[in-house]
């Protein structure tokens, strides 16, 4: 069964039909001063993650701005204030629109809707992205500027990624964890000029935040309302990629689902469930020791990695993250060539895999089992995994948040000289 909700032709079609609106507030941008203290913040993830960081390290600068969180629907407000968040609207009523006309800077994690995309014209645009770039983005990627049956028409593709290029080149900062991602990131949101900088990302400062103890407490805490009584069982996460609308190739079959119970009991595991919120109905298997636990349950994954004793993804840039933790990884990919074929991926998947990957639910916990009981294979899984961290991450300080805000502060003052 495929997946419902968000498709990338349908969500571009949108695009292309709004097209008069983007001109008509690019035309009353022209009119109106940005305010330089003035800053709005908005994410696909609501007031968490990397948005989150970036709002409260901003609020902690010397001279601070004036902050607006910009919402999508009430429950989000709430969450906002929850948060601690004083100024909160919703991005698409009238005074939102006006805010982004008016802020002389804009933040968002995953795409100009996160504040008013048809106010941003001439705003010092902070992109915060919301994982480092393993599968291909954005104008890079077939799958991402596609249009289905009406890409067929003469020129409309071309249109469509020219759209995208000419959008996302007016990003001025966009900040990465390491200048191995770097190159990824210009080329799909077609920047040039400094516009990517290695200063971290706000996002993963709370994997370097407290002695390593801390941070595994601290995660622990966060699994335990989401393990059902098994507090002091180990947790291993599966955590799938959203396959573009299409069904998820990774759904174990009904056996599947039997031996990883019977592994869990065995082991005493806990296996959380983590699909892509637009995959979430496809995983409909629950029992006490293998729960669903989405991001509507807990919106930030950045939290739980610490906590984790292995994580299970394919290309998820989850992984990216949970390397630091020096814990085994185990990759999933039924799907590899397919995926290379539609979507694409920047990097050489047998070196991220370590050489090995799985290709069904049998392989994979094969070698689960395998790396939590066996020292050498547990030894051979963690090497690996710091190796990448190593590659992955320049910055282990816990400070990103902070560059990145100083950054953006800095490109505010020379826009508005």
């Amino acid at each position: 069964m495929a997946s419902t909700g968000f498709r990338f032709d349908r969500g571009n079609l949108g695009k292309l039909l709004a097209l008069p609106r983007y001109v008509l507030g690019a035309l009353h941008a022209r009119s109106v001063r940005r305010d330089p203290g003035l800053w709005v913040v908005g994410s696909a993830f609501g007031p968490a993650d990397g948005a989150l960081a970036f709002l409260r390290a901003s609020a902690a600068l010397p001279d601070p701005p004036r902050l607006v969180w910009l919402s999508r629907s009430p429950e989000e407000a709430e969450r906002a204030r929850a948060a601690g968040i004083d100024r909160v609207v919703d991005k698409d009523s009238r005074e939102g629109y006006q805010l982004t006309l008016r802020a002389g800077l804009a933040a968002v994690t995953h795409g100009f809707g996160d504040v008013n995309r048809y106010a941003l014209s001439g705003a010092v645009i902070v992109q915060l992205w919301h994982g480092a770039p393993l599968k291909k983005l954005h104008a890079d990627s077939p799958a991402v500027t596609s249009l289905g049956p009406l890409g067929r028409v003469p020129g409309v593709l071309r249109l469509m990624r020219a759209a995208y290029r000419r959008g996302t080149r007016r990003i001025s900062l966009l900040p990465t964890c390491s200048g191995f991602f770097a190159p990824f990131l210009a080329t799909a949101f077609d920047l040039t000029n400094g516009q990517v900088q290695v200063l971290g990302e706000p996002r993963g400062d709370v994997l370097f935040t407290g002695t390593e103890a801390e941070r595994i407490a601290a995660a622990r805490a966060v699994l335990a309302p989401h393990l059902g009584g098994f507090t002091d069982s180990r947790v291993v996460l599966y955590a799938p990629t959203w396959r573009d609308g299409d069904p998820d190739p990774g759904v174990p079959t009904e056996q599947q689902w039997l031996r990883i119970e019977d592994l869990c009991e065995r082991l005493d595991l806990v296996l959380l469930v983590r699909p892509h919120p637009l995959g979430v109905g496809e995983y409909n298997h629950a029992s006490p020791r293998v729960r669903l636990l989405t991001a509507e349950q807990q919106p930030e994954s950045m939290p739980l990695l610490w906590g984790l004793d292995a994580l299970i993804t394919d290309y998820s840039s989850m992984l990216v993250d949970f390397a630091v933790t020096g814990r085994p990884l185990l990759l999933l990919a039924p799907d590899l060539e397919s995926y290379r074929a539609s979507r694409g991926l920047y990097v050489d998947y047998p070196w991220l895999a370590g050489g090995s990957w799985s290709t069904d639910w049998d392989q994979v916990l094969d070698r689960l089992e395998a790396v939590l009981t066996d020292p050498g294979a547990a030894a051979s899984a963690s090497a690996h995994s710091r190796d990448l961290a190593s590659t992955f991450h320049e910055w282990t300080d816990g400070g990103s948040a902070t560059r990145v805000s100083r950054a953006a502060a800095d490109l505010v003052r020379r826009r508005s000289r």
